[in-house]
C-alpha cells in the first residue's frame, strides 16, 4: 500500500514507480469520487431534516403560479410548479404578524417575497430560503405595518434579466 503522508512520496523506490503511481492515480480517483458522493448528498439534503411537515407543503390544483405570462414554462401543472403556497390562503383575515409556508426552488434556493397595499406600493419585503435543485419546505415571518388589504407575492428571479417570475399571489386582510 502506498504512505501518502506528507513527505514520504520523495521516498518511492524507483523499480516500482510505475506501479506506485497507479497506485497513487487509483487511491485519487476514489478519494474524489468519495467527496464527490458526499458533497452530492449533503447538497440534496440527504440525511437532514428539514423540521417541515411534508403534508402541510403538499400542494393544491388551485395554487398554481397566478400570472401565466410570467409563470416559467415548467409551471404548467400545480404540482410542477416551481413555487407553491400552503398558507396563507387566498383572501384570507391574518393578523399584523403571520407565517407563509409553503414550497418551491430557485437559483441558488432563494425566494423573494413582498407586501404591498391597495394602492400597489410595496410595504415590506424579504427573502426565504428553498431548494435550489428540487422543490423544498419554506417558512417565513411577515410583519405587516397596519391593518388592512393587502397583496402577498412571492416570486423568483429571472436569471435572464432579474424581473419576477412565477409569481404566486395572495390577497389577504390584515387585522
Amino acid at each position: 500500500m502506498l504512505d501518502l503522508a506528507p513527505g514520504r512520496l520523495e521516498h518511492v523506490d524507483l523499480e516500482r514507480g510505475e506501479h506506485m503511481r497507479k497506485e497513487l492515480i487509483r487511491a485519487t480517483t476514489a478519494g474524489l469520487l468519495a467527496a464527490g458522493v458526499l458533497g452530492l448528498v449533503g447538497a440534496c439534503g440527504g440525511g437532514s431534516d428539514s423540521g417541515g411537515d411534508d403534508a402541510a407543503a403538499t400542494p393544491t390544483a388551485s395554487e398554481s403560479s397566478s400570472d401565466p405570462a410570467t409563470a416559467s414554462p415548467i409551471a404548467g401543472a400545480a404540482l410542477d410548479a416551481p413555487i407553491t403556497l400552503t398558507a396563507p390562503t387566498q383572501d384570507a383575515a391574518v393578523g399584523r404578524s403571520f407565517v407563509v409556508r409553503g414550497s418551491g426552488v430557485a437559483f441558488e434556493g432563494t425566494l423573494l417575497w413582498k407586501l404591498s397595499d391597495t394602492a400597489g406600493a410595496e410595504t415590506v419585503s424579504g427573502f426565504a430560503s428553498a431548494g435550489s435543485t428540487e422543490k423544498q419546505p419554506f417558512q417565513f415571518t411577515v410583519e405587516a405595518p397596519q391593518a388592512g388589504s393587502y397583496t402577498l407575492t412571492v416570486y423568483r428571479e429571472s436569471a435572464d434579466d432579474g424581473s419576477p417570475t412565477d409569481v404566486v399571489t395572495r390577497r389577504l386582510t390584515v387585522q
